[in-house]
């Protein structure tokens, strides 16, 4: 029998904070069918070439001007702007522009939210050191390349 599926609503600023992202919707609230942030990124800031083995990515600029790497490719991302990452594929991101800039993510399936809140548990020593990191990022089928 599948599982009761119901509509989930987040107003502008609700969501829970995880390390600077905010979770809109949440695992538990989809049945684990998707998770979505939105996030602010400084200029210069992103996140490296990584992979998901599990997760597939959709991104939605808000605000700003991103560059994603997916595979061999790259794609200069304004706001308005929409990036679908499959799974098992290295892809980075990171701003490009002179101002912050927004996105919105979702995870397909979700769990993402669920590693984000438990990198967000570590204690500070233990978040500065890379192989804690990287056992938590093993079990979600995340690595950093």
């Amino acid at each position: 029998m599948e599982s009761e599926r119901n509509a989930v609503f987040s107003r502008p600023g609700e969501g829970q904070i995880f390390s600077g992202l905010t979770c809109r919707v949440s695992s538990a609230s989809t049945n684990g069918e998707c998770c979505a942030f939105e996030f602010v990124t400084a200029p210069g800031q992103g996140v490296p070439l990584h992979v998901h083995a599990y997760e597939d990515e959709l991104y939605y600029i808000l605000e700003g001007a991103y560059v994603i790497e997916c595979g061999d490719r790259v794609f200069n991302a304004e706001s308005g702007a929409m990036a679908v990452l499959p799974r098992n594929i290295p892809h980075a991101f990171w701003n490009a522009g002179e101002i912050p800039a927004r996105a919105l993510t979702v995870f397909i399936p979700g769990g993402f939210d669920l590693f984000v809140q438990e990198l967000g548990e570590l204690s500070t020593a233990d978040s500065a050191h890379e192989g804690r990191r990287n056992l938590i990022r093993q079990r979600y089928g995340i690595r950093m390349l």
